[in-house]
């Protein structure tokens, strides 16, 4: 059952995160009633599918912004997130108080839209890849 949604999800869930919007985009540019509501939809798509050519793009190159992004926003952001259940599963066993310091605000900024977009990225990248080998 786990397996399953894994697979599901890697399948299908990730290039859901392009194909679904997109097709919403285009839907709502077909059922547009004036040309405000159709620029509207077309800007989304623009915008949707720049996001995917990123992410392709992005696929192949070691040094993208979105590798070294990985190594130095999101890796340590998910170490503190695991620092925070740690310490709460052992401060209470152990008798212990110990505290993960909070991180700086201007850190907290630039993870809170950094981390989506690398996830977003390599979401892309595994899209781009699946799409290449067929």
């Amino acid at each position: 059952m786990l397996l399953q949604t894994v697979l599901n999800w890697l399948g299908g869930g990730v290039i859901r995160q392009f194909t679904g919007p997109l097709v919403e985009a285009y839907k709502a540019k077909l059922a547009a009633q004036n040309d405000e509501q159709r620029l509207a939809a077309e800007m989304d798509i623009a915008r949707i599918e720049a996001a995917r050519d990123i992410a392709v793009a992005e696929a192949g190159r070691a040094w993208s912004a979105t590798a070294v992004g990985r190594w130095l926003i999101v890796v340590p952001f998910g170490i503190w997130w695991a620092a925070i259940y740690l310490v709460q599963l052992i401060n209470p066993w152990f008798g212990l108080h110990l505290v993960v310091i909070a991180v700086p605000p201007d850190i907290m900024e630039m993870a809170n839209i950094l981390v989506p977009a690398i996830v977003i990225a390599d979401a892309g990248a595994l899209v781009g890849r699946r799409i290449a080998a067929r």
